[in-house]
């Protein structure tokens, strides 16, 4: 049961509780803040957080699990963005594992990421097997040499994949990366794959603080989403689940010199 508990020595009565709750379910009782129909809450915590003196705590997000804010200013809008065009797509890495500590803290940090209706539900498998990952980049060979696949649009796509691997020896579609995050979330969640991609973005984004480089595997992916059986025999994913996200990561093997460029920016004011 969803519960807000109002500690009223502190409480101020301010109101800002009820003006932050995003589905408009908090009251004011005698000037009391009280929860109305709490089975319609979502559990985004903003009540607690916007609070100024710690008065409430909500049951399915603790006062004691929102840590206090640092009192300092935001941080320079230059430096966050160098930050953000910094970050790229990483697809040559070092031959050495990523500890698993690392990895959770990877993940730690995605867990954060926003969803809709603060609905999260996503999990995640991290496969660090050589053989098995080996495994998946040849399956995910196989899948493109399909009849199917040869038709399709993207056919010179895979077929330059499949020559790499075939001739080459290259593994172009996990690229040696020592380790692979597979998101998975319920059959039944609508929101599985919007809410992979948030969270697996944030780990994106916190990779290189870690040392590390991250990689979409699309590819893989896009076996998996076809529902090519040998592909979905390796990830072994729960009952009842699929996947929704695959992201590569490793050591990066080089550092880049400049800042990512992108298309001008292309955007139009709707006036009134």
């Amino acid at each position: 049961m969803t519960s807000l508990v109002v500690d009223r020595s502190c409480c101020v009565q301010c109101g800002l509780c009820v003006s932050v709750c995003p589905r408009g379910l908090i009251r004011l009782d005698e000037g009391w803040p009280r929860l109305a129909f709490p089975q319609l809450c979502i559990a985004c915590g903003h009540c607690v957080a916007v609070c100024p003196p710690a008065a409430l705590d909500h049951s399915r997000a603790p006062l004691a699990r929102q840590d206090r804010l640092p009192n300092s200013p935001p941080l320079p809008a230059a430096t966050v963005r160098q930050f953000l065009r910094s970050r790229r797509s990483i697809r040559s890495y070092q031959n050495r594992p990523v500890e698993r500590d690392l990895l959770r803290q990877l993940l730690d940090i995605a867990r954060f990421a926003p969803s809709g209706g603060n609905s999260q539900g996503i999990s995640y498998q991290v496969i660090d097997s050589r053989s098995r990952l080996s495994q998946l980049t040849a399956s995910t060979v196989a899948w493109m040499e399909e009849p199917a696949q040869a038709l399709s649009a993207k056919s010179p796509v895979y077929a330059q994949y499949v020559k790499l691997y075939r001739q080459d020896g290259c593994d172009s579609i996990l690229r040696n990366a020592p380790a692979l995050i597979l998101g998975v979330a319920a059959k039944t969640f609508a929101r599985g794959r919007e809410n992979t991609l948030l969270c697996l973005e944030y780990a994106e984004l916190y990779a290189p603080s870690l040392g590390l480089g991250t990689c979409w595997a699309g590819m893989l992916e896009a076996a998996a989403f076809a529902g090519y059986p040998p592909v979905l025999e390796l990830l072994r994913l729960p009952a009842g689940t699929v996947l929704t996200g695959a992201l590569m990561v490793g050591f990066p093997n080089l550092s880049f010199q400049r800042l990512v460029d992108r298309q001008p920016l292309d955007i139009t004011f709707v006036e009134a």
